[in-house]
């Protein structure tokens, strides 16, 4: 009996965390009758299982939610902003009732009946007296694709702890069996790692997705709470939600619920006017607001928009005087970006008055703190008068994050790469280091930041002038310098929390094991700058608006020897690492070279012959989806370049030529490079192609590796998957049920008989009609 109840509370509350939107959605659309049935089902689900658990107040409150549904269900009773209160209510106390049979607990049956009451036609309860100011909520349904079913286990989170942590331990020891190849190995070997390597990768990616969950588990509350803030704002607001089919680790979207609350609770309080407010602004008296997500990289973005009043700067200048945060002579100099930053100050609200959703000066502050812990950033964008927006940038996972590898003195250190603007070298009147009041600070085309130097905070050398420098963005949106002596790889590290002593100190932010074997410290950015007293004292950090408009169009840039040995150049944000391998592991095949990187087989390009060396240097090139290998001589330096190219005439792999201290250097084309030479493998967001002949040996060994080598995703009839399908390809003529997707008909002879079936052979053709239909087209 205790596993049947554990298993009903589990199925319980998932059902229950996509419900409430489902209601509100329903509210807006009283004739769809897919959500009418899907809540109907859940009450009825609950109360069977009651019956059999023996539990009589969760099924009594059940069944009367039943009835009451089942009277909408035939026509008698019309669903209204009542009744679909008084069911929100039932099954609010159905979660609490679950929660508490959880926890073994026991609530006060008084409001049972009561709620049971107020489902009653015509009931006048209390709340009745305000049923003309509850708010109309629409919500922008999307379109969700249809589900397969599929086999499902429940796993205990400590087990994928567990699984998780082992092949965290894996990857540290292929790190380390890298680091020992690269000493000394051989091809054969170095074959046999990059197999080892590549299914200790998927075996990773593997146990990542068991712990992702969509993002529409944190979405799907959001519904609810905007129904019921609006009606106790006496505002109209049209919901859109959009998205919800992303994958995030659970433990980041429970780690992101309260900043997102946060951001909708004072959109709707400060942002969104009231109706009369609206019309006199000329807007429509139901205002907007939008959420999405979406993946950007290693990363996913979820932004929060409204077309209300956005944020007056002036205002916030003057409140933050006034509450002491800053000085008049401070905010006369801070730009209007930093204006809108003060929003992020603790103890500043821009309410009037102090009510039960805000005005306490407690809320954004501990959103950008929330997200800069777990590594994310927060962005604001405002246009006063017609609406805010709010972006929000997290790291799919906690537990495996890039960082770039840097060393003071001979010790090593990690920074998290979210957390990096740019690298540089001062050198010339671009970048130069100079001392104010004892303490050193690096103008940066007329940014002036401070500096710290990480061997002397560190205690590890006596302070001195810093070779390179790496511009960091700490928590509140400050920015400063670390000086260190020496830069060394992009590297995806494996973080463990430290010490206690250690992380006590609120500059490491975990441990990490690299592929030399040797612990090293992540460093925190934002405790770093709060160690160091890196202050927010914008006549530091303020540009110069004369420098700014003379070096705007500067761009950080990687100087290289190429193999035909000419000076060339790359955007640095283009250069995803540099790495050495074996130059007997590059193979070629079909006249392109190809070499194998983090477990895929990458294309090589080079200027010329590769050299006789056993070790070869590349640029990893990526532009976020699709990646390119560069050969290459050696790294000159990173340098601060206008865009000031002469083009060449014939497009190629040199977009054009341009002086570097008198001397030209030759700007690869990154458009003709990842043109012509990008790796693009298929990802979890490819389209998903289905091969209806699934027993056909030509289907399987032919067809299915060139689709595979285009970029799809290829799955076989008769094999579970929860994805929407894209398209079908079908050489039999036969399709299967019950997928809703273009197909694509192959035939076996060039002779067309007048149908509008392809060749199997035309490969252009077969991949045109691909692109077509999941495009959209016909």
């Amino acid at each position: 009996m205790d596993d049947l109840l554990t298993d009903f509370i589990a199925e319980t509350r998932e059902t229950l965390e996509a419900l409430a939107g489902e209601i509100v959605a329903w509210e807006a659309d009283p004739a769809d009758k897919t959500r009418l049935d899907a809540i109907f089902r859940f009450v009825h689900t609950v109360k069977g299982s009651c019956g059999f658990l023996d539990l009589p107040r969760l099924g009594k409150l059940s069944h009367a939610a039943e009835d009451c549904l089942a009277e909408v269900r035939s026509g008698a009773r019309a669903p209204d902003a009542a009744l679909v209160s008084a069911v929100l209510a039932i099954i609010d106390r159905i979660g609490e009732l679950t929660d508490a049979l959880e926890a073994n607990a026991t609530l006060p049956e008084g409001e049972d009946e009561f709620l049971i009451a107020a489902l009653a036609q015509g009931h006048a309860a209390p709340a009745a007296e305000n049923s003309a100011a509850i708010a109309k909520i629409s919500v922008m349904p999307t379109h969700a694709p249809t589900r397969t079913i599929s086999r499902s286990i429940r796993l205990p989170v400590e087990l994928l702890d567990r699984m998780m942590a082992g092949v965290s331990d894996m990857v540290l020891a292929r790190n380390e069996l890298s680091r020992l190849l690269r000493a000394g190995g051989n091809s054969t070997t170095e074959v046999a790692f990059e197999r080892l390597s590549l299914c200790v990768g998927e075996m990773r990616d593997a146990i990542t997705r068991t712990r992702m969950a969509r993002i529409e588990a944190l979405f799907s509350a959001l519904p609810r709470m905007v129904r019921d803030l609006t009606a106790e704002l006496g505002k109209t607001v049209k919901l859109e939600v959009d998205g919800g089919d992303v994958e995030l680790d659970r433990e980041m979207i429970e780690m992101i619920r309260d900043p997102l609350t946060h951001i909708v609770r004072n959109a709707l309080d400060h942002g969104i006017e009231t109706p009369d407010q609206r019309r006199q602004a000329g807007k429509p008296e139901m205002g907007r607001l939008r959420i999405g997500a979406r993946q950007a990289a290693n990363q996913i973005l979820i932004e929060v928009s409204d077309d209300g009043r956005g944020i007056d700067a002036e205002r916030v200048v003057r409140k933050a005087i006034t509450a002491g945060l800053v000085t008049s002579e401070q905010a006369a100099a801070m730009s209007w970006s930093r204006k809108l930053d003060l929003i992020f100050e603790p103890g500043l609200s821009t309410a009037d008055h102090v009510t039960g959703v805000s005005g306490r000066g407690v809320g954004m502050d501990v959103v950008r703190a929330n997200i800069e812990r777990i590594g994310g950033t927060v962005d604001i964008e405002s246009n006063p008068g017609q609406g805010l927006r709010l972006s929000l940038r997290v790291p799919l996972t906690l537990t495996i994050i890039p960082a770039l590898t840097v060393s003071s003195n001979g010790t090593l250190f990690a920074i998290p790469r979210s957390a990096i603007d740019e690298l540089v070298r001062p050198k010339g009147d671009q970048v130069r280091i100079e001392r104010l009041g004892g303490e050193m600070v690096v103008f940066i085309r007329g940014a002036r930041l401070p500096v710290v130097d990480l061997g002397r905070f560190m205690g590890l050398t006596e302070e001195t002038k810093p070779t390179l420098l790496v511009v960091l963005r700490a928590g509140g949106g400050e920015r400063y310098a670390l000086g260190v002596e020496a830069v060394h790889d992009h590297e995806e590290l494996v973080v463990k929390p430290a010490a206690p002593a250690l992380m006590a100190s609120g500059i490491y932010a975990g441990t990490t094991l690299p592929d030399n074997s040797r612990p090293m410290l992540l460093l925190d950015v934002a405790g770093i700058a709060a160690a160091a007293n890196v202050g927010r004292d914008q006549s530091v950090v303020e540009e110069a608006p004369v420098e700014k408009t003379k070096a705007k169009a500067a761009l950080p840039t990687l100087l290289f020897r190429d193999l035909d040995g000419v000076a060339r150049g790359v955007r640095l944000s283009l250069v995803e690492r540099i790495e050495d391998v074996a130059t007997d592991s590059v193979i070629e095949t079909g006249g392109i070279q190809m070499v194998p990187l983090q477990g895929r087989l990458t294309k090589l390009y080079s200027a010329a012959a590769l050299p006789a060396s056993k070790r070869l240097r590349l640029l990893r090139l990526s532009d976020g989806d699709s990646a390119i290998a560069y050969a290459i001589d050696q790294v000159i330096d990173v340098v601060e370049l206008l865009a000031e190219l002469a083009s060449t005439p014939v497009a190629g792999p040199i977009a054009g030529v341009l002086l570097h201290d008198g001397d030209p250097i030759e700007m690869l084309d990154p458009f003709w490079l990842f043109t012509h030479a990008a790796t693009m493998p298929a990802n979890d967001h490819s389209p998903l192609c289905l091969v209806a002949d699934a027993e056909d040996p030509w289907a399987r060994e032919v067809l299915a590796p060139l689709l595979a080598a285009a970029g799809y995703r290829v799955t076989f009839a008769g094999e579970a998957t929860q994805d929407r399908i894209s398209v079908v390809v079908t050489s039999s003529g036969n399709s299967p049920e019950g997928i809703d997707a273009p197909v694509v008909r192959l035939r076996g002879t060039p002779d067309n008989d007048g149908d509008e079936s392809i060749y199997r052979y035309d490969r252009d053709g077969l991949l045109s009609a691909l692109r077509q239909h999941v495009a959209g087209g016909k």
